[in-house]
């Protein structure tokens, strides 16, 4: 079955839910990394690809030169090189946890989700303050619908940087999936408040209002998603959905 570009299954209950579009269907991760600027082809600072420079002294120079090689090779897409850079660079010093990052997120890149997983570890292993490999961390739980595991690595990343509109956004829509509905809804107002908030965490907040039959607060998120991405990927959908949502508030109670 094709998939569709939307994150949620279908959640409102009542006599508008036969209205919802197919198009609200679930998809995987790769679209929700895309939405945040994530994808595969998303490259540059730590803040759009998951991939973290270095400049720690105490590194050695020859491991430093590898590491940078990496970055270089990744900013041509040459993954294969990259790989060969990075491995170089912890053969030197072991004790390299932004390497171990790249390494993961050059794994993920590959599709080789073992690899990707341990490299992750290790990373956490040798820097446990490490707020950027536990949002790496975090997308891989996502990729495999593990919510849970998800959550837990994200209420880290929220712990070390609450500032980190991403990591806010990501840990609202875990909530949501695992069913802690007043959980997503608060952090999605936290992810709003943040210097660039996202239209998307107003569509996990309604989502979250809708399941409780919340209907004004839905509106008002779906009205505040339009304001923030009148002219995005899904407004359209979104317009769709609202139309549902104030079809269900007008409704006469059942």
């Amino acid at each position: 079955m094709k998939r569709r570009a939307w994150l949620f299954v279908v959640l409102i209950a009542g006599p508008a839910a036969a209205q919802i579009d197919l198009d609200m269907a679930p998809v995987g991760a790769a679209e929700l990394q895309q939405r945040f600027n994530r994808s595969a082809n998303s490259f540059g600072d730590s803040s759009s690809s998951g991939l973290v420079t270095v400049s720690e002294l105490s590194i050695p120079a020859k491991a430093r030169k590898e590491f940078d090689r990496a970055l270089e090779s990744l900013r041509k897409q040459d993954l294969k090189s990259a790989l060969e850079q990075l491995n170089k660079a912890v053969s030197i010093y072991p004790a390299f946890p932004g390497a171990y990052n790249n390494l993961g997120v050059v794994y993920a890149r590959l599709g080789d989700a073992v690899c990707e997983r341990q490299a992750l570890e290790k990373a956490i292993e040798l820097n446990d303050h490490f707020a950027l490999a536990y949002l790496n961390w975090a997308r891989m739980s996502l990729a495999n619908s593990d919510f849970r595991d998800a959550e837990a690595a994200l209420s880290k990343v929220f712990k070390l940087d609450p500032s980190d509109p991403m990591a806010t956004v990501l840990l609202a829509y875990s909530e949501f999936m695992q069913g802690h509905f007043e959980e997503a809804v608060a952090t999605s107002g936290r992810a709003h408040r943040l210097e660039k908030p996202h239209a998307f965490a107003h569509r996990v907040a309604a989502r979250a209002l809708e399941k409780e039959a919340q209907w004004d607060r839905a509106v008002a998120e779906l009205e505040t998603c339009l304001k923030e991405d009148p002219n995005g990927p899904l407004s359209a959908s979104v317009r769709r959905e609202l139309e549902i949502v104030q079809g269900a508030r007008s409704a006469p109670p059942q």
